[in-house]
């Protein structure tokens, strides 16, 4: 019997709190070891989305004063989803 197997079968036979404490020591060993690598810091979505509307045509023509139609062409077919 290996010796990791000789230590599973000790750990399978400990109470529920012993397991959790040994699990928790484990975990803090890690620590170093899986820590997170630093990301790149990105701009807010929220930044970005309105850049995208404040650059988009459509913006550009409400700042020029147009009239914007939104209403809908009822000569158009329409799309339905058939399934």
């Amino acid at each position: 019997m290996t010796p990791i197997s000789q230590l599973e079968k000790q750990l399978i036979q400990l109470p529920p709190g012993d397991k959790i404490r040994l699990i928790q020591i484990l975990a803090q060993s890690l620590n170093g070891i899986w820590a997170p690598t630093p990301q790149p810091e990105t701009e807010p979505i929220a930044d970005s989305l309105l850049d995208f509307f404040q650059l988009s045509p459509l913006a550009e023509a409400i700042a020029d004063g147009e009239e914007l139609d939104l209403s809908r062409d009822r000569s158009l077919p329409t799309n339905r989803f058939v399934p």
